[in-house]
C-alpha cells in the first residue's frame, strides 16, 4: 500500500510541476509575422527590420528575474521573401545561426544538434545549440524553419538557466501559422 501511495504522490508532483511551468508562460503574437511564441514574461516591443534581400525580420526579448538573476528570453522571426525548398531548409537555418553567432560575439559553441521536430508543426525542422559569448554569457538556442519562416529562440544569462522544464517549454514554444 505504501508503494502505491508513493507512486501516486510522485505522479501528482510531476503533473503539478509540469502545469506550473506552462502556467508561467503566455503566448504572444510576433508583429505581423503570423508566428506566436510562448514567453515567461511580457516581452518588450517587437522590433521590425529588413534584411538586404527585403525579408522582414522581427526581434523581441523579455527579462526573466524569477530565479533571482537576470535571464533574457528572446526570438528572431524572419519572414523570408521566398519559400524555401524543404531539402535546403536545415542548411539555410544553420547558415542563419552561423550569421547570428558572429553578430552576437559568440566565442564557443557545443555544435549543432540537427533533425529536431516540433510536435505542433509537422513540417518544421529544428536545430539546437549552446553558445558562450565574449562576455561569458551562456546561451541556449533553438532554430526552427517551416516554409518561408525562420524562428530562432534563445535564452542567455550569467549561468545555465536553473529550470530545465522552463527552457524546454520555451524552446518548443513557437506556433507557426496553421498549427
Amino acid at each position: 500500500m505504501k508503494y502505491i501511495l508513493v507512486v501516486a504522490f510522485s505522479f501528482l508532483v510531476r503533473c503539478s510541476n509540469a502545469q506550473s511551468v506552462a502556467d508561467v508562460f503566455s503566448i504572444y503574437p510576433i508583429g505581423e509575422s503570423t508566428v506566436e511564441i510562448y514567453f515567461p514574461s511580457k516581452p518588450d516591443e517587437v522590433y521590425v527590420d529588413y534584411s538586404p534581400d527585403s525579408s522582414v525580420v522581427y526581434t523581441v526579448e523579455c527579462t526573466d528575474v524569477s530565479t533571482g538573476q537576470d535571464f533574457q528570453f528572446g526570438a528572431i522571426v524572419v519572414n523570408l521573401k521566398d519559400v524555401v525548398d524543404a531539402a535546403d531548409s536545415e542548411e539555410l537555418l544553420i547558415n542563419y545561426l552561423d550569421f547570428l553567432k558572429e553578430s552576437f560575439g559568440i566565442k564557443s559553441a557545443t555544435g549543432y544538434g540537427k533533425g529536431h521536430k516540433l510536435p505542433t508543426h509537422a513540417t518544421a525542422t529544428g536545430v539546437i545549440d549552446n553558445w558562450e559569448d565574449e562576455d561569458g554569457e551562456k546561451w541556449e538556442v533553438s532554430g526552427w524553419i517551416a516554409k518561408n519562416t525562420i524562428v530562432v529562440l534563445f535564452e542567455y544569462g550569467p549561468d545555465e538557466y536553473p529550470n530545465r522544464k522552463t527552457i524546454d517549454f520555451f524552446m518548443n514554444g513557437v506556433r507557426f501559422s496553421g498549427d
